[in-house]
């Protein structure tokens, strides 16, 4: 049986932070508690992901009641922190005051990363780090490419508790490459007195370590006894899944909001990455996340397919990509802007926020930093996403405070000495003046659909939906002398549904030589409007031809008269309750053609 303790860490007479500290961190950031919550819990999982994969992310609330409640309130030794309540610090309401009748408890679980890894003695765990230290900046000199220090997740767990009490239980490799699992608690309380006892608020559930001439130490628990512990708690991982499991306890948050808060933070990496964040609340219920059916996200969306080059009007009056010019040999980035079409759609945006003349700041981890405006709105409303380029990734997240809510050129992490903060700032000006000048020409479209190819696809899918009969593309006079014949199904998946089929494609045996053609293939989820929702990864295998793939879900191939090529396709697995639309394309390469 493991023994469970909380340990109260005892008063530094060198002074230190008292655990509120730790908490209250991002108080007066201005962000609401869930989107908080959103932003920096996905942010530590993109940063833990491993080298080429993208996380996957549940948060998942439980609601324990009579015995499901007595075993986690048991197993957690709660009944130790709650007898010490009113020198705690807490706002009336919470769990400890009375036990509830319902504990709310938030899961936070990620997959595809690295765990806290690391030797869970050592001052350099990523559990130490993530429990213990505060904003500490060793983040930011070993990992490229993540969204900045350790440290500050535990202030907006802890901040998200109405007791100040989370769990964090990772499966992991050791430096050997050997399994191992680790599991422990703390608390982020006012300094007290307690029994006599001065202490600085935080407190530990684990292994409290006294040895003599070396300072007291809190181990988390590891191994088996991580596992039993996890059990107990509800938060068990299958073995060889290896990731965090992060739970907040007695969390009020709405899983409502926290669904908001993912899709306006996070609506760049769903939708160029195909990032999976699962949201379930306390009755089992999904909230699938809808970016493109929010009408603030929308015209935004629009304007990263811009920036992308996704977009089939590269240039001109309703839209604009700008690629910016290097300073001191880096790049610096795109710039997609988006002309909105009129002010009903403006009031469609928000009856809360006014985004008009309005940057999206994005750079790697694919969340974004910052809605950036300055002045006043100009005609006609544009909206834009700005992609930092690599090169400047390292200088755009040292210029972030805690919250990455901003690119600030005064920040003391950046080197004064270099051109850094020069970078900084030509982005923003660089910015504004590229929003200005398209202004000065642009002519909105007549309303944003979400996608341009919207009037095509619905008459495409029509020949190409996934059920149903096609007839194949060409033959006509001026059409391009081509077949393609779509034969996919939906299959039941472990998770869900996916697509898989063949798509076969010909030239006409009586064409004159071979034909260089573009293939593209496009599968999504749509709503009832036929509107084309979030996008779903496919991955094809041409047999045939010889085939260059030249970016996401497009090839390059030479057709030789009469000759098929055959293409297998599958997708990714996909919502079970998702209505999909696939939708290939071929056309001359180098010419309009016919799709």
């Amino acid at each position: 049986m493991v023994e469970r303790n909380w340990f109260y860490k005892r008063v530094d007479p060198d002074g230190g932070a008292g655990g509120e500290v730790f908490k209250s961190i991002f108080n007066g950031s201005g962000l609401d508690a869930a989107e908080r919550l959103a932003r920096e819990a996905l942010q530590n999982s993109v940063d833990a992901a491993r080298e080429g994969e993208t996380p996957r992310v549940s948060l998942r609330m439980h609601a324990y009641s009579d015995a499901d409640l007595d075993r986690f309130w048991h197993g957690a030794g709660l009944d130790a922190i709650a007898a010490r309540v009113g020198v705690l610090g807490l706002h009336t309401g919470n769990a400890f005051e009375t036990k509830p009748e319902t504990l709310r408890v938030l899961h936070v679980v990620d997959s595809g990363t690295t765990g806290l890894a690391g030797d869970p003695t050592s001052p350099s765990s990523k559990m130490r780090k993530l429990l213990m230290e505060i904003g500490g900046s060793q983040k930011v000199v070993e990992e490229k490419n993540s969204g900045g220090s350790y440290g500050f997740g535990k202030a907006v767990y802890s901040a998200s508790s109405r007791v100040a009490v989370i769990f964090a239980y990772s499966r992991t490799h050791d430096a050997s490459g050997h399994p191992l699992s680790v599991l422990m608690g703390c608390a982020y309380h006012r300094e007290h007195e307690f029994d006599g006892q001065a202490t600085s608020g935080r407190a530990f559930f684990g292994r409290r370590i006294e040895e003599h001439s070396i300072p007291i130490r809190h181990d988390p628990f590891v191994g088996e006894e991580a596992d039993e512990l996890a059990a107990e708690l509800n938060m068990s991982r299958e073995e060889g899944d290896i990731g965090t499991t992060i739970a907040i306890v007695d969390c009020p948050l709405k899983m409502e909001d926290i669904k908001r808060g993912v899709e306006r933070s996070w609506w760049p990496k769903i939708r160029r990455e195909n990032f999976r964040v699962t949201i379930t609340d306390e009755d089992g219920q999904r909230l699938h996340l809808r970016p493109l059916q929010d009408p603030e996200l929308r015209p935004f969306i629009d304007a990263l397919d811009v920036a992308l080059g996704r977009s089939p009007e590269q240039s001109g009056k309703s839209r604009r990509k700008a690629d910016f010019n290097k300073l001191d040999g880096k790049k610096i980035g795109q710039l997609g802007l988006f002309a909105l079409a009129d002010e009903q759609e403006v009031d469609e945006m928000s009856d809360q926020v006014d985004r008009r003349d309005t940057i999206a700041l994005v750079r790697s981890p694919g969340m974004v930093v910052q809605y950036y405006r300055r002045g006043f709105p100009s005609h006609p409303p544009v909206v834009g996403v700005f992609l930092a380029d690599d090169d400047i990734d390292d200088i755009l997240r040292r210029s972030e405070p805690p919250e990455h809510d901003q690119w600030d050129a005064n920040a003391d992490r950046l080197d004064p000495s270099s051109k850094e903060r020069e970078i900084v700032q030509s982005v923003h000006a660089r910015i504004w003046r590229e929003l200005r000048t398209f202004q000065k020409f642009a002519r909105p479209p007549e309303k944003s659909d979400g996608n341009r190819f919207l009037q095509l696809e619905r008459e495409l899918a029509k020949l190409f939906g996934p059920t149903g009969k096609r007839e194949p593309i060409g033959g006509g006079k001026g059409e391009t002398p081509v077949s393609l014949r779509p034969d996919v199904l939906i299959e039941q998946a472990a998770d869900g549904l996916k697509v898989k089929g063949q798509v076969t494609i010909q030239l006409k045996e009586d064409h004159e030589g071979d034909l260089p053609v573009i293939v593209t293939m496009r599968l999504s989820s749509i709503d009832e409007g036929h509107r084309h929702l979030d996008p779903i990864a496919l991955t094809a295998s041409f047999y045939g031809a010889d085939v260059e793939m030249v970016d996401v879900a497009e090839w390059h191939l030479t057709l030789s008269p009469g000759e098929k090529v055959n293409v297998e396709v599958e997708s990714a697995v996909y919502e079970p309750d998702w209505t999909v639309d696939f939708v290939p394309r071929v056309k001359p390469l180098g010419a309009e053609g016919k799709e």
